[in-house]
């Protein structure tokens, strides 16, 4: 074989794998996609494997108390939150919802996206709302996002009720 058509050889297969590798990035950037959790780190933040793709993903538009993060101590009710985002997740495939008004990515190349069961079509809750609703997650207003109203109405449902962190038992709503 010449140097020429090692080249061209060569050429052809790099085309070849970065025509896979753009296509699996383009399926996980649609705006919907069903995919199976593989690791939940927090409360906010979790794993997804699509292909050989491993993608982070973080929930718009919520905070949760940190639990992870080794530069600050773990934050009152941030593993509780870790833990209930684990058991709403249970086994079950989800659907990931791109927001017109945010990034595609944060700053650290985790995926931003609402989250909902791909076996549930017809709920209009996301889990990143129900994290909130079920006092685990703060409304985290510093990107925008479409549902900012919604996610501060559901913030003040929780302290008001004084459910999960908000709770004069736990944090008080405190981190």
């Amino acid at each position: 074989m010449s140097t020429l058509e090692t080249i061209v050889a060569a050429l052809a297969l790099l085309l070849q794998i970065f025509s896979s590798v753009t296509a699996q990035q383009e399926t996980i950037s649609t705006t919907t996609s069903t995919i199976q959790v593989t690791r939940v780190i927090d409360g906010d933040t979790f794993e997804i494997k699509i292909g050989n793709t491993e993608e982070k993903v973080r929930m718009i538009g919520i905070d949760t108390p940190e639990s992870v993060d080794p530069r600050r101590p773990v934050q009152c009710f941030g593993k509780e939150a870790g833990a209930h985002l684990r058991e709403l997740f249970g086994n079950r495939p989800i659907k990931l919802e791109k927001d017109a008004e945010s990034d595609d990515r944060d700053k650290y190349g985790r995926l931003l996206r609402y989250i909902s069961f791909a076996d549930n079509a017809s709920a209009s809750t996301t889990l990143n709302a129900q994290m909130i609703t079920d006092g685990y997650a703060y409304a985290y207003t510093r990107f925008p996002f479409s549902r900012r109203a919604e996610y501060l109405k559901l913030q003040t449902a929780a302290r008001d009720a004084q459910r999960g962190l908000w709770s004069l038992k736990t944090c008080r709503g405190k981190r």
